[in-house]
């Protein structure tokens, strides 16, 4: 290729990236993913006027499309009965003859561009409350029966262990049924997804986990453990591990489900989803309700995992961080999309939309796939069309961030809803460790300052004595006793770099990060950031520090404390935040992350230097083109793995903006407008292309 050539296709590629800028696309992966459940008490399917049903759920989809949904969750399968024309269980009870309520929903969703998914109930049977299932149903089965049975022979639901009678999890004409209707339901009609909901042990349920008597207890699956480990499951001395083998029962389950849809989609040529609701944690799924979704994530068995965050004003602060973080923590292929509680947070103290936007606004932040909402009549009856709107403005703004978006990275503290891990008082730590301040000191959050969002902490501090010397120990920490303590903090890879943006007009405050820092023998050691001085100009700038750089790091004092941040024996923690200063202050905290890849530098800063300027647009086209693993990152802006146009919308968004806190008396380099940076773009693309010409 000639010189002139290579010139007229950069020139060419100026004119595509204006184009990209002109585009102003949204981040797919998170904003093309929100859907909303609609169980089987929220829709019709027993009036004798068929097109009335027919015209309510086209409503329903109406409005779901015109909130700019993108899938719908829709249940046809609740207790071992059917909402749809099934050649393997009967008729939900008062089913309108000749009324299909999942093709009409199929109909009405792929009219409107939405997706649908069939919900399975997978393990329930029948209600302990209604002993008389119809005919042909899984709970007359007799060879073998289905039903669990508990040590003393007794059947569900005499006993009423649960709100459903359970289908035993662990026999293989369970698992061959299930995987049946599965297969009825993906070949039969065209589903965009096959969803299961409640794939546990139920016994479990009501926040009480099963106890030895209520494990299978029928002969086969005596039978079964005893070939598989060798052990007696009616020994209560193996009640740990039949619990185990039965929990791998389940994944098995969960397995054969998928070697099932896996096949549809071949037979039907479409593509099928493959999703489950979860517990909201994946430890105490797995330990209390025998549900291994971590196991499942980690052999890629499903497409999509819904952690049900269910949670209130009242917990959210306790729960949604950490619940989520563990989930997104878990290596895997499988995307993670949070299910938030919409029907929690529109009743009396729930939290209302506030909090639903502010878990939609952190699931986002944190790196979520999606999110999902619980469930329809919640959403669309309860929440006020102003309500809506703001939700419905969040996901089509997220691709047009303001240029004080946080930096890269997953946000742990940004007090949109709360303070989160630092809603301490100023006095919780000894004397030794803060001192100066008077009882007049006030930390809380207020919305009249953020770096990002709408709120931010306040730190109002006040010296004992005029002038007079203070430090701080602004403890984090979610739950009584859990100040400056692991347990209530997120748990953190000890790679890439942590750190808080803080705003402030006085000046002579440092600030220092802190960490617990877990060594050998179960202890936990503290090491401190170096100290930061704090700019004192009124603006927003990042503090931060590497968990790679040992000069980043020195002694807190105690046992094993070392200046370093080792990481060896475990995830490390936030313990606090350190401030030192002399005379009153006033300041501002905000945006407490951890990025483990890397720095936490602004949006379109790509070299680092704490401002987005001509230098970061030069990265940008030297890695243009490439993977960013072959460029150290440098250049991809929206982490795609690819330098590329996206990345200059990146960095075009957020020119002019300072990212990192940079020493005092230091001056920004000067910043091209938008129009100039499109010249200098063209400019510096011919320059390098120039050289590189040379170079081959």
């Amino acid at each position: 290729m000639s010189r002139s050539s290579r010139l007229s296709r950069q020139l060419l590629l100026v004119v595509g990236v204006v184009a990209l800028v002109a585009a102003d696309t949204v981040r797919a992966d998170f904003a093309d993913y929100r859907s909303i459940f609609i169980s089987r008490f929220e829709f019709p399917y027993t009036s004798p006027n068929i097109p009335s049903m027919v015209a309510q759920i086209d409503g329903m989809m109406q409005k779901a499309a015109d909130e700019g949904f993108t899938e719908v969750v829709w249940q046809v399968r609740g207790r071992g009965d059917a909402l749809y024309n099934s050649n393997l269980e009967p008729h939900v009870n008062g089913l309108t003859p000749g009324f299909d309520p999942l093709q009409t929903a199929i109909d009405a969703a792929h009219a409107r561009g939405l997706k649908l998914h069939a919900w399975m109930n997978t393990t329930p049977m029948w209600n302990t409350t209604a002993l008389n299932p119809p005919a042909g149903h899984i709970f007359h089965n007799d060879s073998p029966s289905l039903r669990l049975m508990d040590i003393d022979g007794n059947l569900e639901p005499q006993q009423g262990w649960s709100n459903y009678s359970s289908a035993n999890p662990v026999l293989p004409e369970m698992h061959a049924h299930v995987n049946a209707v599965a297969n009825d339901i993906a070949t039969n009609y065209a589903v965009d997804g096959i969803h299961l909901d409640y794939i546990r042990y139920l016994p479990g349920a009501n926040n009480a986990a099963a106890d030895f008597a209520q494990m299978p207890h029928d002969p086969i699956s005596h039978q079964m453990f005893f070939d598989a480990t060798g052990l007696d499951a009616g020994n209560i001395a193996n009640f740990g591990a039949y619990k185990n083998y039965v929990k791998g029962r389940i994944t098995d389950l969960v397995a054969s489900i998928k070697t099932t849809v896996d096949a549809a989609e071949v037979t039907s040529g479409r593509t099928i989803e493959y999703t489950a609701s979860v517990w909201r944690d994946p430890d105490v799924g797995e330990n209390d309700y025998m549900q291994d979704y971590r196991t499942w994530m980690e052999q890629d068995l499903l497409d999509v995992v819904m952690p049900m965050i269910y949670l209130s004003a009242s917990n959210d602060h306790i729960y949604f961080n950490a619940n989520l973080m563990n989930t997104l923590n878990i290596p895997s292929n499988t995307r993670v999309a949070p299910t938030l509680a919409s029907y929690l947070h529109v009743a009396s103290g729930g939290g209302g939309v506030a909090l639903t936007l502010s878990e939609v606004e952190r699931a986002y932040n944190f790196g979520a796939d999606g999110v999902n909402f619980y469930s329809y009549p919640a959403y669309f009856n309860s929440y006020s069309a102003a309500d809506r709107a703001l939700l419905k403005d969040f996901f089509d703004s997220i691709g047009t961030p303001p240029t004080n978006t946080p930096g890269l990275g997953n946000v742990i503290d940004d007090f949109e809803a709360d303070e989160g891990h630092f809603g301490w008082a100023y006095n919780a730590s000894p004397a030794t460790q803060t001192n100066g301040l008077a009882a007049s000191t006030t930390i809380e959050r207020v919305t009249t300052e953020a770096q990002g969002g709408e709120a931010s902490q306040e730190l109002n501090l006040a010296a004992t004595i005029a002038g007079g010397v203070w430090n701080l120990r602004h403890n984090s920490g979610i739950g009584v006793g859990n100040q400056a303590n692991p347990a209530g903090n997120v748990a953190l890879e000890a790679a890439g770099s942590v750190g808080l943006w803080i705003k402030t007009e006085d000046a002579g405050i440092s600030v220092q990060m802190g960490i617990d820092d877990p060594v050998s023998g179960g202890a936990t050691a503290i090491e401190k950031g170096t100290a930061r001085e704090i700019i004192a100009d009124n603006q927003w700038h990042l503090y931060q520090w590497s968990f790679d750089d040992a000069d980043d790091w020195t002694a807190f004092g105690n046992a094993g404390s070392d200046g370093d941040i080792d990481g060896t024996s475990g995830a490390v923690t936030i313990d606090s935040i350190f401030l030192s200063g002399a005379g009153s202050a006033l300041l501002y905290l905000d945006t407490v992350s951890h990025n483990p890849d890397g720095t936490l530098i602004g949006p379109g800063d790509f070299n680092g230097d704490g401002t987005v300027d001509g230098a970061d647009l030069a990265t940008w086209s030297e890695g243009f083109g490439t993977p960013s693993s072959a460029t150290t990152g440098a250049g991809d802006g929206d982490r795609d793995g690819d330098v590329d146009g996206a990345d200059f919308l990146v960095w075009q968004r957020n020119v002019g903006a300072a990212t990192l806190a940079t020493p005092a008396g230091a001056t920004a380099a000067s910043v091209p407008e938008p129009v100039g940076a499109v010249l200098m773009l063209l400019a510096v693309m011919i320059l390098v292309g120039g050289r590189r010409a040379v170079e081959r």
